[in-house]
């Protein structure tokens, strides 16, 4: 199914309902793809990014049991692996110990999405960041933030959210938004995501084609929004195809539905929003992955093992399933079965699995980054959160 738009036009108001089941960042993408060697394991597992276990004494070999079966592209970290910044620190140090080829990735927005322990600096939301008027000051927040998390060893940061906050009533994004129309969005968000290369940590726009008309939380329930494809273009997805032009490294797709984009699957699981959109219309050539795929917009009606390869097929390079140690081990067999039985065709894996290795190119250009780990909770970083979430 292709979908056709017209030029962009204007539009507000909630078109959202429920349903109740079910620097290096900006080099040209171009440049990358003379260099398409494999990079990472070999197994399905690699289309996975999966949430470990609690981190506590003694659960270190529990998680590199759960890493040596799974053999995922990489890991999400969440405060249940955080408790201090010793333990945060030797989980990182372990993890890329045993793995060089790791990816290790973390929700950090800002706010309320704020994974590590003290004295890592606490950043105020995108929308209390956006108010100050100033998008150089949240490029260094965003540096400063990056910083923070390359010397604790991690790579990528889920983040920016590229949302637009039109919804009053939306329990799940809010104050997470860099603004309420397209122009605050983007005027806020891409100096964010150029502070976190600049920083030394990848960043991730999400959550495509648009979170921010929603009335309803996917993480428990399937929402929907009913606006036709031209205000979609215009309004909620105008954020994304400037990330895009930018060289943006990875997109986030959302758990929510769509129905004049695909009135059949969430867009985290369709081929015409994925391949269709961001793909061939807005020609992103990176890293697209899923959110969580243990969230209930997605188990109300589906397998875990059923959406991950569906969201492969639709174009898709990783899925996330954060939650459920066995769900992934669940969705890598699947997906082994599906490549095996040609349900994932050869041209299909072959071209994510160029794209794959392109982006881990990026995090190992990352990694050559010199830190030092006094920058983490520094006093210079404290003093900027300070200054963003002074009143305006």
């Amino acid at each position: 199914m292709a979908v056709h738009f017209s030029p962009p036009g204007s539009g507000r108001g909630s078109g959202a309902s429920c349903r109740g089941t079910g620097p290096a960042l900006w080099y040209d993408l171009r440049m990358a793809q003379r260099t398409e060697e494999s990079l990472g394991p070999a197994g399905a597992g690699r289309f996975l990014i999966v949430g470990l276990p609690g981190n506590a004494p003694g659960k270190l070999p529990e998680i590199k049991d759960f890493l040596d079966t799974v053999e995922p592209l990489g890991v999400v970290l969440f405060e249940r692996n955080l408790p201090d910044l010793r333990s945060t620190l030797e989980l990182t140090e372990a993890l890329l110990g045993w793995r060089q080829d790791l990816v290790v990735a973390i929700d950090h927005e800002g706010g309320r999405v704020h994974r590590l322990p003290p004295p890592f600096t606490r950043f105020p939301p995108a929308l209390v960041m956006a108010r100050s008027g100033n998008p150089g000051l949240i490029r260094e927040a965003a540096r400063a933030q990056a910083r923070e998390l390359r010397a604790a060893g991690i790579d990528v940061n889920f983040a920016p959210v590229l949302d637009i906050h039109t919804n009053p009533d939306n329990p799940v994004i809010g104050d997470r938004a860099f603004g309420t129309t397209p122009e605050e969005v983007v005027h806020h968000a891409l100096p964010y995501l150029q502070g976190l290369a600049e920083g030394g940590v990848l960043g991730c726009g999400k959550h495509f084609p648009g979170h921010g008309d929603t009335s309803c939380d996917s993480h428990v329930q399937l929402p929907r929004v009913e606006h036709e494809a031209d205000r979609l273009r215009a309004v909620e997805m105008a954020p994304f195809a400037r990330a895009v032009e930018q060289g943006v490294a990875m997109i986030m797709t959302a758990h929510v539905l769509f129905p004049a984009l695909d009135p059949e699957r969430p867009a985290s699981l369709s081929a015409p929003v994925i391949d269709g959109i961001l793909r061939r219309i807005y020609g992103f050539g990176g890293m697209v992955v899923s959110d969580d795929l243990n969230m209930g917009a997605i188990t109300g009606s589906y397998s875990v093992a059923d959406s991950a390869v569906a969201a492969i097929a639709a174009g898709s390079d990783a899925v996330l399933v954060c939650q459920d140690p066995d769900s992934a081990v669940s969705a890598r067999d699947a997906l082994q079965r599906a490549i095996e039985e040609g349900h994932l065709p050869p041209d299909l894996v072959q071209a994510s699995d160029r794209r794959r290795a392109r982006f881990f190119k990026r995090v190992r250009r990352m990694r050559r980054i010199e830190v030092d780990r006094s920058w983490i909770g520094a006093d210079a970083h404290r003093r900027l959160a300070e200054q963003l979430a002074q009143p305006r």
